[in-house]
């Protein structure tokens, strides 16, 4: 036996030795349409038990308004709907006074419109950074739909904006929900289906027509919900397309990475079960702690696979971590006008 001055006890050097060769149970490894469907059959419920469980019965939403503001080309709604049944969101509602109609002009708002759920980042402030933000975090993208002709709705995620614990952040949520069985995602995605559920729910929305855009936390949140609620029709993501194995050895917040995780599927394979529906990948190349590459070109293979190999695309931009807008909000907006 070596003495005890070569031996190695540190846990995380000895986990090093595995962590290179560690393959995902689910990962997607194939190139035909049957492939695809086959896996996504296996993925899709094994992943659902994995970040629940999710209630059996919807609590009703019980939505009020609290407040509003308004100017020439949106009227900005402060409101609170219900999750679960001690579970109130807060959020801001946008309702645009002009829509754009789908030969890309400018009209008044008639009729039913698309709508978009705009996930905030893991940034202080939850919801304000994407309704009213001083551009720290790119383009205010709840805001600027919401200007072109889409109503938005902006919610705080669990534990963040008003919705934040004064003991703590989302270390201190997550160990709770942990002990009462229930995953941190799994948590968050669920109040965003219900947000969909209350966008359905507004005469304004044209509930065929609903889409998502996330930074950041709000990017990985984005790839989970779309890939469990096929409502949403479009979704953009910045910021966060990225692998587990890139990102949860590097002190990324517990917050993305859901126990057990690496063993099921890599962050693409999630992003994989939202195919064939379009998805609109951005990503700022001096983020470097957070790589896009090769997570894009895993997502790629599974949607050509998929045969949607044109419902994906990347737009890398020259910045750090922040929400560019400048090509993925004019996609997104035609994306759901011509639906």
């Amino acid at each position: 036996m070596p003495p005890s001055s070569e031996i190695q006890f540190s846990s995380a050097e000895l986990l090093d030795h595995d962590f290179p060769n560690h393959s995902p149970r689910l990962s997607f490894d194939g190139y035909t349409a049957d492939a695809w469907q086959d896996w996504r059959t296996q993925l899709f419920p094994e992943l659902r038990g994995q970040l629940g469980p999710f209630p059996d019965e919807a609590f009703p939403l019980n939505p009020q308004i609290v407040s509003t503001e308004s100017n020439d080309k949106i009227t900005i709604h402060k409101v609170i709907y219900h999750a679960r049944e001690d579970a109130p969101i807060p959020a801001y509602l946008s309702i645009p006074k002009v829509a754009l109609n789908p030969d890309r002009s400018i009209g008044r708002a008639t009729g039913k419109m698309p709508a978009v759920l705009c996930i905030h980042g893991h940034v202080p402030g939850g919801k304000e950074s994407v309704i009213s933000g001083d551009g720290q975090f790119g383009a205010p993208y709840g805001r600027a739909l919401a200007e072109q002709g889409v109503i938005t709705l902006c919610p705080d995620n669990a534990g963040m904006g008003e919705r934040a614990h004064p003991s703590g952040g989302c270390d201190f949520l997550w160990r709770r929900l942990n002990y009462l069985g229930y995953d941190l995602t799994g948590y968050r995605v669920y109040d965003l289906i219900r947000g969909v559920d209350y966008l359905q729910s507004l005469p304004e929305v044209d509930e065929s027509r609903i889409g998502i855009a996330g930074l950041s936390g709000g990017c990985w949140l984005g790839i989970v919900h779309a890939a469990l609620d096929e409502r949403v029709q479009a979704a953009v993501l910045s910021g966060y397309f990225t692998t587990f194995a890139q990102t949860s050895w590097f002190g990324h917040c517990i917050c993305h990475h859901p126990k057990g995780i690496g063993e099921l599927c890599e962050m693409p394979d999630i992003a994989g079960l939202i195919a064939p529906r379009p998805i609109f990948v951005e990503w700022g190349t001096e983020d470097g702690s957070r790589p896009v590459h090769p997570a894009f070109e895993m997502a790629q293979q599974i949607y050509r696979a998929a045969n949607a190999g044109d419902q994906i695309t990347l737009q890398e931009f020259d910045a750090g971590h922040l929400f560019s807008g400048e090509q993925s909000l004019p996609w997104l907006v035609q994306t759901l006008s011509q639906k």
